[in-house]
Protein backbone atom coordinates (compact mmCIF):
# COMPACT_ATOMS: atom_id res chain seq x y z
CA UNK A 1 0.00 0.00 0.00
CA UNK A 2 1.45 3.40 -0.57
CA UNK A 3 1.63 5.67 1.66
CA UNK A 4 1.11 9.65 1.39
CA UNK A 5 4.12 11.64 3.50
CA UNK A 6 5.36 14.85 3.76
CA UNK A 7 8.29 16.92 5.32
CA UNK A 8 8.50 19.30 7.67
CA UNK A 9 10.81 21.54 8.26
CA UNK A 10 12.12 23.34 12.04
CA UNK A 11 9.29 26.06 12.53
CA UNK A 12 6.99 24.94 9.58
CA UNK A 13 3.60 25.64 10.18
CA UNK A 14 2.04 22.17 9.80
CA UNK A 15 -1.58 23.79 10.32
CA UNK A 16 -3.11 26.41 12.17
CA UNK A 17 -5.99 26.87 14.91
CA UNK A 18 -9.40 27.46 13.28
CA UNK A 19 -8.50 26.09 10.06
CA UNK A 20 -10.65 23.28 8.32
CA UNK A 21 -9.47 19.92 8.89
CA UNK A 22 -9.49 17.83 5.73
CA UNK A 23 -6.36 14.88 7.39
CA UNK A 24 -4.32 13.51 10.28
CA UNK A 25 -1.00 13.03 10.39
CA UNK A 26 1.24 10.50 12.26
CA UNK A 27 4.82 11.37 12.99
CA UNK A 28 7.23 8.62 10.85
CA UNK A 29 10.44 10.86 12.76
CA UNK A 30 10.64 14.32 14.19
CA UNK A 31 9.01 16.34 16.76
CA UNK A 32 5.83 18.33 16.79
CA UNK A 33 4.74 20.84 18.94
CA UNK A 34 0.59 21.39 19.40
CA UNK A 35 0.09 25.22 20.77
CA UNK A 36 -2.71 27.05 21.47
CA UNK A 37 -3.30 30.99 21.29
CA UNK A 38 -4.93 32.83 23.98
CA UNK A 39 -7.22 36.01 23.12
CA UNK A 40 -4.10 38.08 23.17
CA UNK A 41 -2.49 36.06 20.52
CA UNK A 42 0.26 34.40 23.07
CA UNK A 43 0.70 30.80 21.96
CA UNK A 44 1.40 28.23 24.66
CA UNK A 45 2.75 24.74 24.18
CA UNK A 46 0.01 21.96 25.07
CA UNK A 47 1.72 19.05 24.31
CA UNK A 48 5.08 17.46 22.30
CA UNK A 49 4.91 14.80 19.82
CA UNK A 50 7.03 12.68 18.65
CA UNK A 51 7.79 8.96 16.67
CA UNK A 52 4.55 7.25 15.93
CA UNK A 53 2.41 9.90 17.97
CA UNK A 54 -0.89 10.70 15.38
CA UNK A 55 -2.43 13.97 15.61
CA UNK A 56 -4.99 16.28 13.70
CA UNK A 57 -7.50 13.61 13.76
CA UNK A 58 -9.82 15.72 16.32
CA UNK A 59 -11.25 17.45 12.98
CA UNK A 60 -11.64 14.07 11.17
CA UNK A 61 -13.89 12.73 14.02
CA UNK A 62 -16.09 15.81 14.88
CA UNK A 63 -15.61 17.76 11.51
CA UNK A 64 -15.02 20.82 13.46
CA UNK A 65 -12.23 23.27 12.98
CA UNK A 66 -8.55 22.90 14.12
CA UNK A 67 -8.76 23.26 17.98
CA UNK A 68 -4.74 24.32 18.09
CA UNK A 69 -1.90 24.96 15.78
CA UNK A 70 0.66 22.07 15.28
CA UNK A 71 4.57 22.99 14.39
CA UNK A 72 7.33 21.53 13.65
CA UNK A 73 9.75 21.70 16.20
CA UNK A 74 12.99 19.93 14.23
CA UNK A 75 12.97 18.30 10.65
CA UNK A 76 9.59 15.90 10.87
CA UNK A 77 8.47 13.21 8.29
CA UNK A 78 4.84 12.72 8.63
CA UNK A 79 2.58 10.09 6.78
CA UNK A 80 -0.24 11.73 5.98
CA UNK A 81 -4.31 10.10 6.56
CA UNK A 82 -6.83 11.64 4.40
CA UNK A 83 -10.52 11.71 5.55
CA UNK A 84 -11.38 9.29 3.04
CA UNK A 85 -8.94 6.44 4.57
CA UNK A 86 -9.40 7.67 8.01
CA UNK A 87 -13.21 6.83 7.59
CA UNK A 88 -12.15 3.98 5.96
CA UNK A 89 -10.02 2.52 9.42
CA UNK A 90 -12.48 3.68 11.62
CA UNK A 91 -15.32 1.81 9.95
CA UNK A 92 -13.15 -1.56 9.17
CA UNK A 93 -10.04 -2.15 11.06
CA UNK A 94 -11.01 -2.84 15.05
CA UNK A 95 -7.07 -2.35 15.98
CA UNK A 96 -7.17 1.11 14.24
CA UNK A 97 -10.27 1.96 16.51
CA UNK A 98 -8.44 0.96 19.41
CA UNK A 99 -6.00 2.22 19.04
CA UNK A 100 -7.44 5.45 18.10
CA UNK A 101 -9.49 5.35 21.37
CA UNK A 102 -6.36 4.58 23.47
CA UNK A 103 -4.43 7.98 21.83
CA UNK A 104 -7.55 10.02 22.84
CA UNK A 105 -7.80 8.68 26.03
CA UNK A 106 -4.05 9.80 26.72
CA UNK A 107 -4.67 13.17 25.66
CA UNK A 108 -7.51 13.34 27.54
CA UNK A 109 -5.59 12.00 30.55
CA UNK A 110 -3.15 14.58 30.20
CA UNK A 111 -5.19 17.46 29.06
CA UNK A 112 -6.86 16.97 32.79
CA UNK A 113 -3.81 16.94 34.40
CA UNK A 114 -2.99 20.14 32.67
CA UNK A 115 -6.20 21.67 33.67
CA UNK A 116 -6.29 20.62 37.21
CA UNK A 117 -3.03 22.91 37.74
CA UNK A 118 -4.94 25.75 36.56
CA UNK A 119 -7.00 27.56 39.23
CA UNK A 120 -10.73 27.25 38.75
CA UNK A 121 -11.33 30.75 38.51
CA UNK A 122 -9.80 30.72 35.42
CA UNK A 123 -12.16 27.94 34.01
CA UNK A 124 -14.84 29.88 32.19
CA UNK A 125 -16.45 27.30 30.09
CA UNK A 126 -17.42 23.79 29.69
CA UNK A 127 -17.06 21.73 26.49
CA UNK A 128 -20.00 20.06 24.59
CA UNK A 129 -21.24 17.04 25.75
CA UNK A 130 -21.10 13.92 23.58
CA UNK A 131 -23.84 11.62 24.19
CA UNK A 132 -23.71 7.22 23.96
CA UNK A 133 -27.05 6.94 25.10
CA UNK A 134 -28.27 5.94 21.07
CA UNK A 135 -25.81 3.25 21.15
CA UNK A 136 -27.30 1.43 23.58
CA UNK A 137 -31.06 2.26 23.59
CA UNK A 138 -33.36 2.06 20.55
CA UNK A 139 -36.85 3.92 19.99
CA UNK A 140 -39.06 1.03 21.38
CA UNK A 141 -36.99 -0.91 23.60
Amino acid sequence: MEHNTTTFYKGEIIFMEGQTSSCAYIINSGLVGVYREDSSGNRSLVRKLGNNDMFGEMGLIDKYPRSATAIALQDTQCTIIERYRFNYLTKFNPHFMTTLIKSLTEKLRSTIINLNKISPANRTTSPNKTSLYGFFHKKGD
